[in-house]
């Protein structure tokens, strides 16, 4: 079954940036679109869209080596297009990462990171955060190389190339070469989380740009408002309410309130608008966490009880439940007769 995220669209200058990257260093620019089977002319125009499945195949053929980190650093904000160029030119970080979050849709809300400011015991905190979705989470190196990028985005924001984070959390099992990453960073890294996570001293936040320019922000705010406004809608409130869903899951049970706050309406109004095309909130939630469900499933290397925690279940035991009813299996056996129905295909 096929993740409908792979059948939504990317800015162009994103896997378009990932490209001219590898080429620096060292892959060949012809063989490895030939690879990923993508026309390299739909990437020559930055501002165009292209689907998420390019950046996929993309990232499938670059997984070959371990160079995601190589790659992260050097995908500066240059690479995201007039979205990257603006905040290159704002006045303070806070105002760049606003930039960001506003135009989440125009690179695309599942691949933008969640930013917030945290208070700890260790003191205020500067996180970004994101899931990885899940066409994604067999590969490791478009995950290091986007935690990679943020280090190398905020280095470039600043000005300040030694700026290093407070400690880095990856979603996957410890790899055998973790020194690597340990070493990149500078700073502890841990494993196994449900999330990418990126914690930075909340400071940063009112440091002055070094390259901040009023004119040129302003004429790249008017150019990103444009394309932003040129983005194909979704055709129903059902598929706006599916796209917040599908993005915060991993973060947690999804409530109805925190879909209509993202949709800039009120609770009532988003249960009206869904009762019109007759479906619900709940069976939105439903439907996806059952479709994701027997996607990972399907990935022999993620564990079901790794599975809840990706759909947002507080508990494996009510996963387990959730997918009985579903399937009239449990996770263990569907994904015994899955296996065996690809073997014998």
């Amino acid at each position: 079954m096929a993740d409908p995220l792979l059948e939504q669209t990317i800015l162009a200058a994103i896997p378009g940036g990932v490209l001219r990257v590898a080429v620096s260093l060292g892959w060949d620019r012809e063989q490895l679109a030939r690879d990923a089977g993508i026309d390299l002319a739909r990437l020559a125009d930055p501002d165009a869209r292209v689907p998420v499945a390019d950046d996929l195949a993309l990232w499938n053929v670059l997984s070959r080596r371990p160079m995601g980190l190589d790659i992260g650093e050097r995908f500066t904000l240059a690479e995201t297009g007039v979205v990257g160029f603006a905040m290159l030119h704002g006045h303070t970080v806070r105002e760049a990462l606003a930039w960001m979050q506003r135009y989440r849709a125009l690179l695309h809300p599942a691949l933008v990171p969640t930013i917030e400011e945290r208070s700890t015991p260790a003191g205020e905190l500067l996180i970004f955060s994101k899931p990885v979705p899940p066409p994604f989470q067999h590969l490791r190196e478009p995950v290091y190389a986007q935690a990679a990028s943020i280090v190398a985005s905020l280095r470039g924001l600043t000005g300040r190339p030694q700026l290093r984070a407070r400690y880095v959390a990856f979603p996957m099992t410890r790899p055998g070469d973790a020194e690597r990453q340990e070493q990149w960073f500078g700073c502890p890294v841990s494993w196994g989380g449900p999330l990418m996570e990126l914690a930075f001293d909340a400071s940063i936040l009112e440091l002055a740009l070094p390259l901040a320019n009023p004119n040129l922000s302003s004429y790249l705010a008017r150019r990103a408002d444009e394309l932003h406004a040129a983005l194909p809608s979704e055709s129903t409130d059902a598929d706006r309410v599916r796209r917040e869903v599908a993005a915060l899951l991993a973060f947690g049970e999804p409530t109805i309130a925190d879909v209509a706050k993202r949709l800039s309406m009120s609770v009532r109004t988003l249960h009206r608008r869904l009762q019109d095309e007759s479906t619900s909130f709940s069976a939105i939630v439903e439907a996806l966490r059952r479709e994701r469900a027997e996607m990972l499933l399907a990935d022999a290397t993620t564990s079901a009880s790794q599975v809840a925690m990706l759909l947002g279940y507080a508990e494996p035991a009510t996963f387990f439940r959730a997918f009985r009813r579903w399937t009239g299996m449990t996770p263990s056996t569907w994904r015994q007769r899955a296996t065996q129905v690809g073997t014998r295909s």
